[in-house]
């Protein structure tokens, strides 16, 4: 037995297995704008998330040339930030495939901008656009011009109405969309703390060919949005809600196995992942930690120059509820995630 600590391994050599990029059980959020390769990472788990149905929502959307609005809901490490930047990588494919294709542009508030403070977020919003319209040398009209101006200095005890924002909204992304530019752009608000960001920004960006994903923190805290019922039938008459649960054993098993990109085979046993990940609920995000350190650990025990034949490495029953005991002795109850 290793007398390691679980969650600190060393001497794990990725590159014996064909794992050039390490880790394939990264909690890393998915980005696939940013990289490509992402795209194809976030899985179609049975019972998880059904990404045809939101593929189809961008679809329909972009197809109307009006917005789209998707609202993700989930607890923390649930793949909110992940399900946002695919909805974003969709929303950019549908766009260039569209007759009057566009580039995209794509803003995401720092999470000290996401404050209670719904009209500060919005203008906030709004001003980068015309920062990024100077930055893409668009030419802004004296009108926009104005209203812009107008909306940066106006004081917060004198806020502008949300038509007042909705004109800016409209007259900007028509601006963009101009033939001589073809650029639109989609936002993403993380970690929602008011339900009224969620209300004024459908209401502001109704107009445009906009995209605009919410992801809300699905437990009760005073930085928290607490979205009723009615609040959700209400956005779900404009947008597409994805709900994100936690996954059963059976699901973990299936990203053990497909998350590798390893050679074959798949070092994690099934039947022995669905028996130790049978105690408690767990995220998408909980699960791929456990996975990860599981796996550098298994790792870490071979120190030779040569690969250790995978079916050596296999991480089976015996060896995997060890560790995972281990785990909950060093970090409590809630094992590596401690």
């Amino acid at each position: 037995m290793s007398a390691m600590h679980p969650a600190h391994p060393a001497n794990v050599r990725y590159d014996l297995y064909g794992l050039p990029s390490g880790n394939p059980y990264s909690t890393q959020p998915l980005d696939p704008l940013t990289r490509e390769t992402d795209h194809e990472r976030l899985l179609e788990l049975e019972g998880f998330v059904h990404l045809p149905a939101i593929k189809k929502a961008v679809e329909r959307a972009v197809g109307a040339e009006g917005p789209a609005f998707f609202l993700i809901n989930g607890v923390g490490n649930s793949g909110r930030t992940s399900l946002a930047n695919h909805v974003m990588y969709l929303y950019k494919l549908a766009r260039a495939a569209h007759p009057a294709p566009c580039m995209l542009l794509t803003h995401s508030p720092e999470a000290g901008e996401m404050t209670h403070d719904a009209y500060k977020t919005l203008r906030s919003t709004l001003l980068w656009l015309r920062n990024k319209m100077r930055q893409c040398h668009v030419a802004i009209p004296p009108d926009l011009a104005d209203m812009f101006a107008e909306l940066s200095r106006r004081p917060r005890e004198s806020p502008l109405d949300d038509y007042d924002l909705q004109g800016i909204a409209e007259y900007a992304a028509g601006t963009l969309a101009d033939a001589g530019h073809k650029i639109c752009f989609g936002i993403r608000y993380e970690g929602v703390a008011t339900k009224e960001l969620i209300t004024q920004s459908t209401k502001v960006f109704e107009n445009t060919s906009t995209l605009v994903v919410f992801t809300v923190d699905d437990y009760r805290h005073a930085d928290t949005v607490q979205l009723t019922e009615t609040d959700r039938q209400e956005f779900a008459k404009r947008g597409h809600i994805v709900d994100l649960p936690t996954l059963t054993p059976t699901q973990i098993a299936a990203l053990a196995e497909h998350r590798w990109t390893g050679r074959p085979p798949v070092p994690f046993d099934p039947q022995a992942v669905r028996e130790v990940f049978n105690g408690r609920p767990y995220t998408i995000g909980e699960a791929l930690h456990h996975l990860r350190v599981l796996l550098d650990v298994r790792l870490s025990e071979y120190d030779r120059d040569d690969p250790w034949p995978n079916e050596d490495l296999s991480i089976r029953g015996k060896w995997l509820r060890l560790k995972m005991w281990q785990g909950e002795r060093w970090y409590g109850t809630r094992g590596f995630d401690a």
